[in-house]
């Protein structure tokens, strides 16, 4: 089991908007929720992404599990291109990224930093980072979205960023990929047992 879910009551003010649900999702499992707009599936959605903590109940992870989930909408992405939106995500990379790039001319005969900066260059290594950027903009392309990769987030489509974001959950090392729909009334809760952990 991954995880075991339990809300007691979820309100809006004086709307009750569920109760008395209970649920678990197991190893290998892929969960979907439907329903119209406004029954609560997104609420849903953020009670199990751990964004909404207004509710009586309790969400329960099995030790060890790393939860991704889409957000609704994507804000302030600013001038950020779709690689760099993947590469954001991917665990260790920005901090691997930041001592490779900066040490080296602040670093001198500090030993200190010269010792962060090899176990750096080797953990980067380790974790496949040299080739990564070649090997996301390979899954775009398998993902038939072709010279996406440099295109600013913004620019690209909803449906595209859902895309792109199935990109980005491959490479975080996930145990549960919760994909809500922009579109569409359905939030899918999957487990990320097909996912390239790392």
């Amino acid at each position: 089991m991954i995880a075991d879910i339990t809300v007691t009551e979820k309100s809006f003010g004086p709307k009750l908007l569920m109760s008395g649900i209970k649920f678990s999702i197991n190893d290998g499992e892929k969960v979907g929720v439907i329903g119209r707009n406004g029954v609560g599936k997104s609420t849903l959605f953020g009670i199990l992404a751990g964004v909404d903590k207004d509710f009586t109940g309790e969400v329960i992870f099995k030790r060890g599990t790393v939860v991704v989930s889409t957000a609704q909408e994507h804000h302030d992405m600013g001038d950020t291109t779709v690689l760099q939106y993947v590469l954001a995500g991917l665990p260790e990379y920005s901090d691997l990224s930041h001592i490779i790039e900066t040490y080296p001319e602040t670093m001198g005969d500090d030993m200190k930093k010269i010792d962060e900066y090899t176990q750096a260059l080797m953990r980067f290594d380790d974790k496949g980072f040299y080739q990564i950027e070649e090997q996301i903009e390979r899954e775009l392309d398998n993902f038939q979205l072709p010279g996406v990769a440099h295109r600013h987030f913004s620019t690209v489509s909803g449906g595209k960023k859902r895309l792109i974001d199935v990109v980005k959950f491959r490479h975080r090392g996930a145990h549960l990929a919760l994909v809500a729909e922009q579109t569409n009334p359905i939030v899918h809760i999957a487990k990320a047992e097909y996912f390239d952990g790392r």
